[in-house]
């Protein structure tokens, strides 16, 4: 017969058995968490690229690489042919079109899915440093991935979300334990940001309203409030804004680049009328899950016993960015993410969950396979991305005008100057996404002839085209068919195109005996 004390070993060896296999199981289903998030990020990031935007970044990265040099004079328009212009976000373009070069339209899906994983993890390890509890940090790192899906494009901001992540990272990390010394990795980071996206004067901001926070704590005599949160000495943070601020001039545009962003900064009109800058009008999830960050973050900032300027200021300047213009929602969602995960926690840290280096290359590995399962899923090959592209954009009818030879000048709608600066380069584009190239007046002008509005027919870059590229869904060009001043030559279920009725009977004969050397989906007529 066992003896008492056998009895309870034995207890105790089922007991810590038991112990070990809930452990296990505990670790295993935290771990199909963490690829269950990191997949939500890269299944939002790959999809068919149909941005209106990347196609004249493209043609600009194709340019620096050839010359060796960035544009300082505008090269793509009609209208700003020859006047100073600023390729703000020249390394992008060049990252993008090496991308595009070596692996074609999946390039592009492949940069949108890299940074868009590379956000994830940057809000994971941001929530994590703060938060310890597994099922919250999830929640909230799952609710900004959420939030971000319209901005899963191959664009700038992107990069933009990334270094704001990693900014607040930094900032939030030395408010917490007063320990300065990665400040100085802000300088640095400030130099590749203002190389890629102008929006880098957000960052700067951010920066100025942390030197408002350690200013006031100094006017105040605090350098410490609570356990939680430590002052930030003003010296500190005045040498390290002074040098971000150096390090944005280190581009080929120096003090141009501010210029630039003051220009940008003072346009109103797009606010009205490019869907990029237009409110949240709540039609989607991801909008929902904006407004539901935003309202968490005053949660927490209400229930907090110390004020402190910091947290207040970036929720409020962000809520004012990001309801004013859809573009900006990363700014007030991460801003509520990180000041919900600093909230105070009666979790010990210790409990945090770490990942062991065989746990992390499982999750790497699973990652792997659910990029290839995606991607097969979707498919993302250049063959189906390319088949989509001309599903929106006047693929075959820029083929059309690029093989009869049609001379300049061209006219074209707003939402396709991009694609066609990228794919008829011989002809500037009448319009397109770059607004401040153009002005409010210009691009006003442009939609109420697209509309058919009365005095349409007076618009004098349409009376001066000899090729119009018309969306089939806009008035316009119904009302062209009808104008005696232009011929249809082609129309497909995307895009029709019109010549000027001028154009001679030499350029017709061209067009003529072209004919059977391309074939096309659409319809075509002969001038």
């Amino acid at each position: 017969m066992m003896t008492v004390r056998e009895q309870m070993g034995d207890a105790d060896t089922r007991c810590d058995v038991r112990h070990a296999v809930a452990s296990r199981a505990t670790t295993y289903r935290r771990l199909l968490l963490l690829i269950a998030l990191f997949t939500l990020a890269v299944t939002a990031a790959m999809h068919p690229i149909l941005d209106p935007d990347i196609w004249w970044h493209l043609r600009t990265g194709a340019w620096i690489v050839e010359h060796g040099n960035v544009p300082t004079t505008e090269l793509y328009s009609r209208y700003g042919m020859g006047k100073p212009w600023v390729a703000y976000s020249w390394l992008f373009e060049v990252l993008v079109y090496g991308l595009y070069r070596a692996f074609g339209p999946v390039g592009l899906v492949l940069y949108t899915t890299s940074v868009a994983l590379m956000i994830a993890v940057a809000l994971h390890v941001l929530v994590r440093r703060f938060e310890p509890r597994f099922p919250i940090m999830v929640a909230l790192t799952a609710l900004g991935l959420c939030s971000f899906v319209p901005h899963m494009q191959p664009r700038p901001w992107l990069l933009t979300i990334l270094f704001y992540i990693i900014e607040l990272d930094i900032l939030m990390a030395a408010r917490r334990s007063g320990d300065t010394r990665r400040l100085f990795l802000l300088p640095p980071l400030f130099a590749l940001w203002a190389n890629v996206h102008i929006q880098f004067v957000y960052g700067l901001f951010v920066l100025c309203l942390a030197v408002i926070e350690s200013i006031s704590d100094s006017l105040l005599r605090r350098s410490q409030v609570g356990d939680e949160v430590k002052a930030i000495p003003t010296g500190r943070l005045l040498i390290v804004m002074a040098a971000s601020t150096v390090m944005t001039l280190a581009t080929p545009y120096h003090l141009s680049l501010y210029q630039t962003a003051f220009e940008l900064m003072g346009e109103t009109g797009p606010f009205n009328y490019v869907e990029e800058l237009l409110a949240l009008n709540f039609r989607s999830l991801s909008d929902w899950c904006v407004l539901a960050t935003a309202l968490g973050g005053v949660f927490v900032l209400g229930w907090q016993r110390d004020v402190r300027l910091f947290p207040y200021l970036l929720l409020a300047a962000g809520a004012f960015l990001s309801f004013r213009a859809r573009r900006d929602v990363w700014f007030v969602v991460v801003a509520a993410i990180a000041i919900m995960a600093t909230g105070r926690s009666t979790v010990a840290a210790t409990q945090r969950f770490v990942l062991t280096k065989r746990q992390g290359l499982l999750v790497s590995g699973a990652l792997v396979v659910m990029l290839v399962v995606v991607g097969w899923r979707q498919p993302i090959t250049e063959r189906h991305l390319e088949a989509v592209l001309s599903e929106k954009y006047p693929v075959a009818a820029a083929a059309v005008v690029e093989a009869r030879g049609y001379p300049g000048p061209l006219y074209n709608y707003f939402n396709w100057g991009g694609y066609l600066i990228w794919r008829l380069p011989h002809l500037p584009v009448s319009m397109d996404g770059r607004t401040n190239v153009y002005g409010d007046a210009r691009i006003r002008r442009a939609i109420a002839t697209w509309t058919g509005k009365p005095g349409w027919d007076t618009d004098a870059e349409l009376a001066t085209a000899r090729v119009v590229m018309a969306s089939v869904d806009w008035p316009l060009a119904a009302l062209l068919r009808l104008d005696t001043r232009f011929q249809l030559v082609y129309e497909d279920a995307v895009a029709a195109v019109f010549v000027a009725t001028s154009l001679s009977e030499t350029g017709a004969a061209t067009a003529r005996s072209q004919e059977g050397e391309h074939a096309h989906t659409g319809k075509e007529v002969l001038p």
